[in-house]
């Protein structure tokens, strides 16, 4: 029996891209139409906002235990959270959860170490590209991390919350984020971590010209191999 999994959502857009991701690659190891039992709750992004704002931390920690909390009555057995920036509340809320989770910068890194990749250029939301999360985890790894300068993460910021969240994709989106891979590879970068959920909406593989490191759809992939076990 495969395990069930739980998503706790906070963006719509990445968690579709993360819950169809793991409906479709599942299709292949078990059979037409089949996936493991899946469960998602969510907020509104508008609850999660005022304390994300604020680095508000135990606040963003207790709308994700409420959220483990529904997927696990319902009977999943893990959680995931197709949100980056959240995970900034992971070490305040993972504790106390009811059921065990993966952690999405994790899945990155193990991915980023597989490849040999030693230097990531990371793109997300400013609070993210701020934050600990990422840092803190490839350098265990003894993988660099680049992040973009302050004017860039304004606009970066703005982008995501302005038109990517929204399902808004506009080609001058599309030619910033390729600039912005552009210079991270000048800068050193073997890689690019999309370490916000919506970026792979607007950002393809073929797009540029080093490696990206899909966030989402890496969680998801992780996911179904936690769902089905070491033989998947």
């Amino acid at each position: 029996m495969a395990k069930h999994i739980g998503i706790v959502a906070i963006s719509y857009e990445g968690a579709v891209l993360c819950y169809q991701t793991i409906c479709a690659e599942a299709a292949s190891l078990m059979g037409e139409h089949l996936h493991p039992e899946i469960t998602m709750h969510s907020f509104p992004l508008g609850q999660y906002l005022p304390f994300v704002s604020k680095l508000d931390w135990e606040g963003t920690a207790q709308l994700l235990l409420k959220s483990v909390n529904k997927v696990a009555r319902a009977g999943a057995d893990f959680a995931i959270c197709p949100a980056n920036t959240a995970h900034e509340a992971f070490d305040l809320m993972r504790p106390r959860s009811p059921i065990p989770w993966l952690h999405i910068a994790e899945v990155v890194a193990d991915a980023a170490n597989h490849q040999g990749f030693s230097r990531l250029g990371i793109l997300g939301t400013k609070f993210l590209m701020e934050g600990r999360v990422y840092p803190e985890i490839l350098s265990q790894r003894g993988i660099g991390i680049v992040v973009p300068g302050e004017e860039q993460k304004e606009r970066i910021n703005t982008l995501i919350f302005e038109e990517l969240v929204k399902g808004i994709l506009k080609d001058s989106t599309r030619e910033y984020f390729q600039q912005l891979v552009a210079e991270l590879a000048e800068q050193g970068c073997d890689a690019v971590v999309m370490a916000c959920t919506e970026i792979p909406l607007i950002l393809r593989a073929d797009d540029v010209e080093i490696p990206l490191l899909d966030s989402t759809r890496l969680l998801a992939i992780a996911a179904l191999k936690e769902a089905l076990g070491p033989e998947a």
